[in-house]
């Protein structure tokens, strides 16, 4: 690795994410083969990757359907941190952040949770049943050159209201109790060895891949990369009231880096992230000048402090 030009290491980072984006349980040996180099290559540049967070294993996410949904809230307390630690142990709840700005919490569940009961309650910015997630295919553009063509797209008037429709069919694969084991198994590590597998719950290797594709067809892939390293980026957590979900999406989905995307109660939900050699008042002037043009009517955001998500 210490012959090559950051050019050339950084091409192969890439090639390496867009592999596990095409299949997230590509082996080593068969990755070496497609990109042409040393499977002792390709493990080393795999392993430095993951230890300096330019990239983290694959991860999933369920689809929403009519008859399978999560929910979102983004809720004010007295105490936040408090709250934080007890929801650890709260089994209705999927994932939840303490942040730092207009809100206090992010919280995802399971199922409707009454949050204003609870006696450190002080206010609800915004809950409801989440959409799907949209992540992004990461280009191999710089941030600075991503960040003046989704600018340039605004100031062209290459933008429309366009709402992200919220209608969701009911669910047509229904999973066994040992595929919901296995998406819990798999949901942080789509990359877990058939061994493990076959040592937790004894099935066939048949077994197993007929119910992968099953769980699969029922979840969003995420491949988080992060080519600058993941410590080089500051997130934020944002609220848009918009009539224009699909073009931000869009434009914002154009970030070279990870992103995560979905909607709730008419809002379009962002996690954000932007690299730390880049302004962030421009980043931030952009939104607020999209604001001002009446593009985006109302704009809160939060930087997340701790997440916690159920495994």
């Amino acid at each position: 690795m210490s012959r090559l030009t950051e050019e050339q290491r950084r091409g192969i980072h890439y090639n390496i994410y867009e592999q596990i984006v095409e299949d997230e349980r590509v082996s080593l040996t068969t990755m070496a083969r497609n990109l042409g180099l040393a499977r002792n290559t390709v493990t080393s540049h795999f392993n430095y990757m993951l230890e300096n967070g330019i990239i983290t294993v694959p991860t999933m996410r369920l689809k929403m359907f009519s008859d399978l949904r999560e929910y979102m809230y983004y809720l004010n307390f007295e105490k936040p941190l408090s709250v934080y630690h007890e929801l650890e142990r709260d089994s209705r709840v999927v994932y939840h952040c303490l942040t730092s700005g207009n809100f206090d919490m992010v919280v995802l569940t399971n199922t409707p949770v009454d949050f204003e009961s609870h006696p450190s309650f002080r206010e609800s910015i915004l809950q409801g049943a989440r959409g799907d997630y949209y992540v992004p295919h990461v280009s191999r553009d710089t941030y600075k050159s991503a960040f003046l063509k989704i600018k340039k797209k605004v100031e062209d008037g290459e933008i429309s209201p366009s709402p992200i429709p919220m209608d969701f069919p009911p669910l047509e694969i229904k999973w066994t109790k040992l595929e919901w084991k296995l998406f819990f198994d798999l949901k942080y590590n789509m990359r877990r060895t058939f061994t493990e597998i076959v040592k937790k719950h004894g099935i066939s290797k048949w077994l197993f891949y007929r119910s992968y594709e099953r769980i699969r067809s029922n979840c969003i892939k995420l491949v988080p990369f992060f080519p600058e390293k993941q410590v080089n980026y500051s997130d934020f957590v944002f609220i848009l009231k918009t009539d224009y979900e699909e073009s931000l999406r869009d434009l914002f989905l154009q970030l070279p880096c990870f992103s995560m995307i979905t909607k709730a109660d008419n809002h379009l939900l962002a996690w954000l992230y932007i690299v730390r050699n880049f302004p962030l008042k421009d980043f931030f002037g952009f939104l607020h000048g999209m604001v001002d043009q009446g593009i985006i009517d109302d704009m809160k955001y939060a930087l997340p402090v701790y997440s916690y998500s159920r495994r």
